[in-house]
C-alpha cells in the first residue's frame, strides 16, 4: 500500500478583493452579454429595414415613370390652328388675288380658312359682270384651283349702289 499524501496544513485565505473582483467581473460579463444581444437585435432591425427599402426601390425601378400629362384638347386644337394659319402661303395667295383683280374692283375682306385650304374674298364693284369676271380670272390663277360664289349683295356707298360679292377660293400647294 501506498501512503497517501494527506496535508492537513491550512491553506492561506483568499485575498479580500477576490470576491468583490469576481462579482465585478460577473456583472461586467452580464452587461456585455446584454449589450451584445441588444446590438444584435438592432442590427437585425436595420437589415430588415434595408431589405424593405431595397424591395420598394426595386418596385419603383420596375414601374415605368408616369407619362407626362396630355395637354388639353382645346389647347392642342388652338395650337394646330395657329400653326396652320402660319403655314398659309400668303405671298402666293395675295399675289394671285392682286394679279387677277381689275382696277375697278375693290377688295373689302380676305379671310383665310387654312383648315379647309380656302380663302373667303369679299370684293366690290359697280356692276356684277365685273365681279364675275374677277372670279373667273381668279379661278385660272395659280395657286387657286376652284372659285365659287358664296353670296352677293347690293351695298350703298355714299348714295351709290355698288355690288358686293363673296367668293370661296380654294388653293392647292404646287411645287
Amino acid at each position: 500500500m501506498n501512503a497517501a499524501g494527506i496535508d492537513f496544513a491550512r491553506r492561506p485565505p483568499l485575498p479580500a478583493w477576490f470576491l468583490p473582483g469576481m462579482a465585478l467581473v460577473m456583472v461586467l460579463l452580464a452587461w456585455g452579454g446584454y449589450r451584445y444581444a441588444s446590438l444584435q437585435a438592432d442590427l437585425a432591425d436595420v437589415r430588415t429595414q434595408a431589405a424593405t427599402q431595397r424591395q420598394s426601390l426595386a418596385r419603383l425601378a420596375a414601374t415605368p415613370p408616369p407619362a407626362a400629362p396630355a395637354p388639353a384638347r382645346e389647347r392642342v386644337k388652338s395650337v394646330n390652328e395657329a400653326i396652320a394659319a402660319l403655314n398659309v402661303p400668303w405671298p402666293a395667295l395675295l399675289g394671285a388675288v392682286e394679279a387677277a383683280r381689275p382696277p375697278d374692283v375693290a377688295l373689302t375682306r380676305v379671310e383665310p380658312r387654312p383648315k379647309d385650304r380656302m380663302v373667303l374674298i369679299t370684293a366690290q364693284a359697280d356692276d356684277m359682270p365685273t365681279l364675275i369676271g374677277f372670279m373667273e380670272r381668279l379661278a385660272r390663277t395659280a395657286p387657286f384651283v376652284r372659285v365659287l360664289p358664296v353670296r352677293q349683295e347690293i351695298a350703298l356707298d355714299a348714295g351709290m349702289q355698288r355690288r358686293q360679292a363673296t367668293f370661296e377660293a380654294r388653293w392647292e400647294d404646287r411645287p
